[in-house]
């Protein structure tokens, strides 16, 4: 029963010591209570505002990283799932040869083409250029036929797809028999 009535002493006290300095604050003695709630609202009103900024600014940053993560461009071994032509390169391939166009005027071309693009989140293909051209404007034709690819499944990277840059080699043989 001691140690109940002792923690009661010690709840008055603690609550006198508060309703006596609310009581002689210098912005209770003016007007009785009036002071007491503007100051409450305007400090309120003040920490609504730095919540808001505080919040908008981190929004600003959450959208900054989100649109920095959108457009980066990995690469192919930087992955965790590398992107590849849907039915495998063998398919690819052969949609390069079916689709490749060889004018009669070229002459006999041995050698490679060799070209990088980066392979969309969407599954397309952009940004290709050529690295390696065999000339007789092979590596235009690559162009084209890279600009006519079907959809690819792209890379994936901490389980969502992202931008890869791959790099391909297209080897040329335009014996006209």
């Amino acid at each position: 029963m001691t140690s109940k009535s002792s923690s009661m002493k010690k709840l008055s006290a603690l609550i006198f010591i508060l309703l006596t300095y609310c009581i002689s604050s210098p912005d209770t003695k003016k007007n009785s209570g009036t002071n007491i709630l503007k100051n409450t609202s305007t400090e309120q009103n003040d920490l609504e505002k730095n919540d808001a900024e505080d919040l908008g600014s981190q929004i600003n940053t959450d959208t900054d990283k989100t649109v920095k993560e959108d457009t980066k461009i990995y690469t192919i071994d930087s992955v965790d799932a590398k992107p590849y032509f849907e039915g495998g390169i063998n398919k690819f391939q052969k949609f390069i040869r079916n689709n490749y166009y060889y004018p009669d005027e070229w002459p006999v071309i041995n050698g490679t083409v060799e070209t990088n693009f980066i392979v969309e989140k969407d599954s397309t293909i952009s940004d290709i250029s050529i690295t390696k051209d065999a000339g007789y404007e092979t590596g235009k034709e690559a162009i084209r036929i890279l600009k006519k690819s079907p959809r690819w499944i792209p890379g994936i990277y901490n389980h969502k797809p992202v931008r890869v840059r791959y790099y391909l080699t297209i080897p040329l043989n335009t014996n006209h028999e």
